[in-house]
């Protein structure tokens, strides 16, 4: 996005400078509760809101979201549409965000996403652009510049690498995918020249085969989520570079077969999980108790590869932006805590 338009659109509807949390609740981590909570303004029309983009009505992920309630996303399921990345200030300011400048030599850019941002005042927009091949690479935007971002440690064979989330400290999150297909997480600092990677690897995980880092708070705690050999997924969190404590969510006493943790800011965790009879709800944790929501229209039948309700980012004031299936469409929505002026 280039700065003097996402300037501007910040200007016009959220004049407010953005603001950094202290959250300091470590001591909390072994008091995960088992309680289900009500998000703030559930199914509200004034605080949810259906969000995709014209360039593609079938198919929508909302990503990542700022404490301006800047949103990062994109269109296209990759098949029928390319994807497409974009950024939105609600409802509908929204302005492309597909890699501009020159792609590493043999490349061609051919699909991108834009995945997370942070709290600077001219954001940070990390996420992946994809080349002819299929082959992904990471990247950040500070202004409309592109740069491609690898992490060096990466096994010979790597095919993909992603970027999921960036924090105010300019440290991002991601992963890269070794020969076998399997995920490594790392924390990356994007202020250091070069960049320098801080491996999350699988073995950090009793039973794992693989890591992704999904997010990373203001105050260095890392989210995401480990895969054992069966297949399912554990959520996971905890201070750079570690201890890492694994969670699953907990609905009245019912453990998930599967959780991702998929983004985290200073007071909360999001993502999804895969309930006892195999559906697909988003969940919000505010690390007290564990918050389920399916988003107003919602279905288990898939559309595009997607079902049910998935999570993917949140701000510290636990505004929430994610997707779901409606049994058609992948639409994008957020859900705001507190209700929002004219759209």
């Amino acid at each position: 996005m280039k700065q003097g338009e996402l300037e501007r659109l910040d200007r016009a509807i959220y004049p407010a400078p953005a603001r950094k949390i202290n959250f300091k609740r470590i001591a909390c981590y072994a008091l995960l509760a088992a309680t289900v909570i009500t998000l703030p303004g559930m199914a509200s029309a004034e605080r949810f809101f259906k969000l995709n983009n014209p360039g593609d009505l079938n198919f929508n992920q909302l990503l990542g979201i700022n404490e301006n309630k800047i949103i990062a996303g994109y269109f296209g399921d990759g098949t029928v549409i390319v994807n497409n990345g974009y950024v939105l200030v609600p409802n509908t300011h929204y302005s492309v965000e597909n890699f501009a400048g020159t792609p590493p030599a043999g490349h061609t850019i051919t699909q991108t996403q834009a995945i997370g941002i942070n709290n600077n005042e001219v954001p940070i927009i990390v996420g992946f652009w994809q080349d002819q091949n299929g082959l992904q690479f990471g990247f950040e935007d500070i202004k409309g510049v592109f740069t491609t971002i690898l992490d060096p440690n990466a096994t010979a064979g790597s095919t993909n690498q992603n970027l999921l989330g960036v924090n105010i400290l300019n440290k991002a999150a991601g992963f890269w995918l070794d020969s076998g297909g399997n995920e490594h997480g790392f924390i990356v600092n994007l202020a250091s020249n070069p960049p320098q990677f801080t491996e999350i690897p699988p073995k950090l995980f009793n039973g794992a085969v693989a890591t992704q880092a999904s997010g990373i708070s203001d105050n260095l705690i890392v989210c995401g989520f480990w895969a054992d050999s069966a297949g399912n997924d554990h959520a996971f969190f905890g201070p750079l570079p570690g201890p890492f404590n694994s969670f699953e969510v907990n609905i009245k006493g019912v453990l998930a077969k599967s959780t991702q943790a998929l983004g985290c800011s200073n007071n909360f965790i999001v993502g999804l999980f895969v309930d006892s009879k195999g559906a697909t709800h988003g969940f919000l944790l505010d690390f007290k108790a564990f918050a389920q929501f399916d988003a107003p229209g919602s279905s288990q039948t898939p559309a595009f590869g997607v079902a049910g309700t998935i999570i993917n980012g949140v701000n510290d004031k636990g505004d929430i932006v994610g997707f779901f299936s409606d049994g058609t469409h992948v639409n994008g929505f957020v859900q705001f805590v507190t209700p929002v002026g004219p759209q």
